[in-house]
């Protein structure tokens, strides 16, 4: 029992020190947003890591199971760090982002499309303890021409 249980510790410390993502934390949320439509807001981190984690936030507008085009979907990240010093980025042509120590958030409007994704990585600060960080997707679209427009949210964290 001795070898098992210092085979499973010598795993977690591998996994751990490498970055690697042992699962992750997810969260998802879809709401009827009217005229058979539903906006559906989704959330994602690494679970387990040392130094850096890989978050993703997307925004999906479907009529049935069917993608709907809208005429903007918007999804805003916001990622705060749990602990130590911790920096957060994120990545794609058209996001803008802001943020303060702890918290940061982005943001993406993509119009005439039924979907905007966001992702990026936080990174821990030279030895510092970070306990993880908190991801939510904020998403919201409209249509004027449907009389369609709506928010939905998710959290992982």
């Amino acid at each position: 029992m001795k070898n098992v249980s210092l085979a499973f510790g010598a795993a977690l410390l591998l996994a751990v020190a490498s970055g690697s993502s042992a699962g992750a934390i997810s969260d998802s949320s879809k709401r009827s947003i009217g005229g058979g439509v539903s906006l559906q807001a989704n959330a994602w981190e690494c679970n387990l890591w040392a130094k850096a984690c890989d978050w993703k936030t997307s925004t999906k507008v479907y009529r049935g199971k069917q993608r709907q085009t809208m005429e903007w979907v918007k999804n805003v990240a916001q990622i705060t760090g749990r602990g130590g010093s911790v920096s957060i980025g994120g990545s794609g042509t058209g996001v803008s982002g802001s943020g303060s120590a702890g918290t940061h958030s982005f943001e993406w409007t993509n119009t005439n499309n039924w979907t905007s994704d966001l992702a990026g990585q936080a990174r821990s600060g030279y030895l510092s303890l970070v306990w993880g960080i908190e991801t939510c997707s904020y998403a919201s679209t409209a249509h004027k021409k449907l009389g369609i427009k709506g928010t939905a949210s998710a959290c992982a964290g």
